[in-house]
């Protein structure tokens, strides 16, 4: 899975991890593997959704109510409301 995140606000900032190069662009999300996240966000990158990012094919499996999940096939982030993944905005199923 990948999480979302956006880099510092203070200026474009790349950092290394693990031999991988994040270049950041203020106000413009990323998608990271999750193992890169922590030392990313240890960095001053933010965290978009906390439970991921990623096409619609690998949503969370067993999500819980009120779980946030960013869908980039759809380009929206979504929240499960129990029963089914929904727009925040429009409310209709995602």
């Amino acid at each position: 899975m990948t999480t979302r995140l956006l880099p510092p606000a203070t200026g474009n900032a790349t950092h290394a991890v693990c031999g991988r190069i994040y270049v950041g662009v203020v106000g413009t999300p990323q998608d990271v593997p999750d193992f890169d996240s922590p030392v990313l966000q240890a960095n001053g990158w933010q965290i978009v959704d906390p439970h991921g990012s990623g096409t619609t094919t690998t949503r969370p499996t067993n999500p819980t109510k009120g779980m946030r999940y960013t869908d980039t096939t759809l380009g929206i982030s979504i929240l499960f409301d129990g029963r089914v993944w929904r727009n925040p905005v429009t409310g209709a199923p995602a």
